[in-house]
């Protein structure tokens, strides 16, 4: 099975398509490199108010990382298109799997979430068990 299939099956985008992947890095630490584009027929959605709106220009292309496969980082990697918006003024697509500004995606988010929450419970059992 492809890691494209996987991602597929485990992170679909509706206006989006994995295109391609490649080994980034070196041997100490792999990195994992998905490019991102967007459906053909797909017209950017504006961040402000959430309408699909024609597509202005494109910002350079940034790096959003995934949650790790076998303990290899995995970056989502995508150019942004900026939308003319009549009410909103020039802005940048909403995109599914993004936070924000924030290098992270909204699934990574998620995944240290709950890891962060399991140990913290896992803390305080251990914790209220000694006393």
């Amino acid at each position: 099975m492809q890691l494209k299939t996987i991602l597929n099956r485990v992170q679909k985008f509706k206006s989006f398509v994995y295109k391609s992947v490649r080994w980034v890095g070196n041997e100490a630490a792999p990195e994992l490199e998905v490019e991102v584009a967007e459906r053909a027929n797909g017209k950017p959605v504006c961040s402000g108010c959430g309408h699909h709106r024609p597509g202005y220009d494109r910002l350079a292309k940034r790096r959003f990382e995934f949650v790790p496969l076998w303990g290899i980082k995995v970056f989502l990697v995508y150019a942004p298109r900026r939308v003319e918006c009549p009410s909103c003024g020039i802005r940048v697509e909403q995109m599914p799997w993004a936070m924000g500004k924030r290098p992270l995606t909204r699934a990574y988010g998620w995944f240290l979430a709950s890891w962060a929450r399991r140990l913290s419970w896992k803390g305080f059992f251990v914790d209220s068990c000694e006393a």
